[in-house]
């Protein structure tokens, strides 16, 4: 079996502070995927059953068939996600990996949580949809923010969006499917893109935004899901709206 690293970032953070937000759940619930009813437990029920080698900072996601490995780098720590298999495997190679891509959100939640917001709770939007038809534009062009795709990383960025907000911030990261941009107005919280290309179960495509605030009060936070579901709901087919 060949290992594989899917997923390589590093966080401006010591190793022991990311070992701890990786390896306890309480902790996880800050960064980990987006708020929905069962995530605590969830979260309890994967990490349980998990295999933690804490001399080496190794933690194996079970089920699933990868492992956390982390290694420290003065007072940054690199967090890698490995997978095992076999060598030649072709499907390994230029598909869209839904895990894989999971993966790469997380860890970007994770390294904004504990470089900008250590501590503090969070609350998520999370969207998921399919192209209604063949054409439609894919979801950082729905919105408005197409440009963003060839701003640098590290760059400031000032946007209306199709919601009908005003976006200010920095673009966070990119990847060939994903685009990451801080948003002053989330309360200096996180928007992740991931744009998915056609599937069998998308035919014309689609993708998934993960809105991140912090600070957001329960008024505010409420007109953004509204304002954010509605317009996903008139752009896509529906497959999930979270909370």
């Amino acid at each position: 079996m060949a290992d594989r690293v899917i997923v390589e970032i590093l966080v401006a953070a010591p190793i022991e502070t990311v070992w701890k937000a990786v390896k306890d759940p309480a902790e996880a619930r800050r960064w980990f995927g987006w708020d929905y009813p069962n995530l605590a437990d969830d979260l309890v029920g994967m990490w349980s059953g998990n295999r933690a080698d804490d001399e080496n900072h190794v933690l194996h996601a079970d089920p699933m068939p990868d492992r956390f490995k982390l290694e420290a780098l003065g007072a940054h720590t690199i967090v890698r996600i490995i997978r095992s298999a076999p060598a030649e495997d072709p499907s390994w190679h230029g598909i869209y990996d839904d895990l894989a891509e999971g993966w790469l959100t997380f860890m970007q939640q994770l390294k904004f949580a504990l470089e900008r917001h250590p501590g503090e709770e969070r609350r998520t939007i999370f969207l998921n949809g399919r192209a209604k038809q063949a054409g439609d534009p894919d979801p950082i062009t729905a919105l408005g923010l197409a440009k963003l795709w060839v701003t640098p990383v590290g760059e400031a960025y000032d946007a209306k969006m199709s919601t009908g907000e005003h976006a200010n911030g920095i673009v966070w990261y990119r990847s060939g499917n994903q685009l990451g941009l801080t948003v002053k107005g989330f309360g200096d919280g996180l928007l992740i893109f991931n744009v998915r290309p056609k599937t069998e179960k998308s035919l014309h495509g689609g993708g998934t935004i993960t809105l991140t605030t912090y600070g957001v009060d329960d008024a505010t936070f409420q007109q953004m899901r509204q304002r954010w579901s509605e317009w996903w709901s008139r752009t896509y087919e529906v497959i999930e709206i979270q909370p």
